[in-house]
């Protein structure tokens, strides 16, 4: 872990989570100074302030409450968007899989956190998940803060369903040259925090979205962000070999 080893908040936030050595939270400076604070990235928080956000964390907690939920697909708006661009494709692939999408524009790291320890996750036993997380802290987060609020859910889900398998997808390329490049990054410290656990599956999917020359492909991400149909048909396509065979499912072919 030594991408996090000079960042004092961060190597705080490690042990909080149990990636580094048990010593205590607080500050061991000067008697009276107060300890550093966590990142947000790390440190659940509801938006139910936001109409939109309370229904749908309120329709997956319904659906949830009732049970029989095989597959969990975690995420933001690129998650979220399943529903609408990608409906078709989510159909053909998930349909018949006992899944609930949880993806939920806009949210970071922290947001999901809080909404996986506010759901009636005892009503169920799901057999996988997919998470895809942590585009909307490029802009509030470090790289390093970042992976951590990852890791923070992926943990909660080991808390939440021991021995479950899950897919984590490395943060697909977007946006400008800038972000880019910020993305590179923050997927780096992803295969660093992630290569040797076998807990989970890691994939990179960026060849779906960037061509040779590192350039967004239109067709695919539209507003360089969030993919279109074509890009749902490509997704479902390149995850389901592993899906299938983390649910015991027939493996399905491309869809046309």
């Amino acid at each position: 872990m030594r991408a996090f080893q000079r960042t004092p908040i961060l190597f705080l936030a490690l042990m909080f989570f149990g990636l580094g050595a048990a010593v205590p939270l607080a500050d061991e400076g000067p008697a009276g100074r107060p300890p550093l604070p966590l990142p947000t990235s790390i440190v659940p928080v509801d938006r139910m302030e936001l109409d939109f956000w309370r229904e749908r964390h309120e329709a997956n907690k319904a659906r949830i409450a009732e049970g029989n939920v095989d597959l969990l697909l975690l995420g933001d708006s690129i998650t979220h968007f399943w529903d609408t661009a990608g409906r078709e494709v989510e159909e053909y692939y998930y349909g018949d899989r006992n899944c609930v999408n949880m993806g939920i524009a806009s949210d970071r790291t922290e947001h999901l956190l809080w909404r996986l320890g506010d759901l009636p996750m005892d009503k169920i036993h799901p057999k996988a998940a997919m998470l895809l997380i942590g585009h909307n802290n490029l802009w509030v987060n470090t790289p390093q803060e970042n992976v951590l609020g990852i890791k923070a859910n992926v943990d909660k889900l080991h808390e939440l369903f021991p021995g479950m398998p899950i897919l984590v997808l490395k943060i697909f390329p977007g946006g400008d040259k800038k972000l880019l490049k910020r993305i590179a990054e923050v997927n780096a410290l992803i295969t660093e925090q992630f290569q040797e656990d076998d807990s989970i599956t890691l994939m990179d999917l960026s060849d779906l979205w960037v061509d040779r020359r590192g350039k967004i492909i239109a067709d695919r991400l539209p507003d360089t962000v969030h993919p279109s149909e074509l890009g749902y048909k490509l997704w479902g396509a390149a995850v389901e070999p592993v899906l299938a065979e983390m649910l015991g499912a027939e493996e399905k072919p491309k869809m046309k």
